[in-house]
């Protein structure tokens, strides 16, 4: 049962714990068709724990970390260097939003997402974009709750395989409300 959810920044000690969660997130969102080479490849090479700590010591990444009764449920990760490459612009990127399955619609992802667009609007940010796989209907139906628009479509690679990604943008570009 969920008492309470507390953001926080991630720090240096959350890595081990954050690419597990990550690990675990992807594997049950993406994994529709169950597990290939390539998709162990770069599970196994893209979240461990050292780029975790990594990502986490980087000044121009914000990493938050859900918690439920001392316990991670949930992560954010922006990137504030990024060009949205349907606008040009250079806004902040969601990279990662990911909820651990158990705590799925009991408001860990608005918990985060609200904080993430609180941390955005303080850096004077006109808005933040992001990319959701296009069988994701979990996280379609979440954005478009949130009143992110799709503005284009772009494309993630793993093991030589394309994977096609809605871009969808909340901000003052492209007719979306402003943060």
């Amino acid at each position: 049962m969920i008492t309470s959810i507390k953001i926080r920044k991630a720090e240096l000690n959350d890595a081990l714990n954050l690419s597990v969660l990550k690990k675990q997130v992807f594997i049950s969102t993406y994994a529709i068709n169950g597990i290939r080479k390539d998709f162990s490849e770069y599970i196994n090479t893209e979240f461990t724990v050292n780029n975790t700590e990594n990502a986490i010591n980087d000044k121009n990444n914000i990493i938050l970390i859900a918690e439920s009764n001392g316990f991670m449920v949930g992560c954010a990760e922006i990137s504030l260097l990024s060009n949205c490459p349907e606008t040009k612009d250079n806004i902040p990127e969601l990279t990662i939003l990911y909820v651990f399955e158990h705590f799925k619609e009991k408001g860990v992802g608005y918990s985060l997402i609200s904080e993430v667009e609180n941390l955005v609007k303080e850096k004077s940010f006109p808005g933040l974009w992001l990319t959701v796989y296009h069988l994701n209907e979990n996280a379609i139906s979440f954005y478009k709750k949130q009143k992110y628009k799709i503005i284009g479509s772009t494309f993630f690679e793993m093991g030589g395989n394309k994977y096609d990604n809605k871009i969808r943008l909340n901000g003052q570009k492209g007719g979306c409300k402003p943060l």
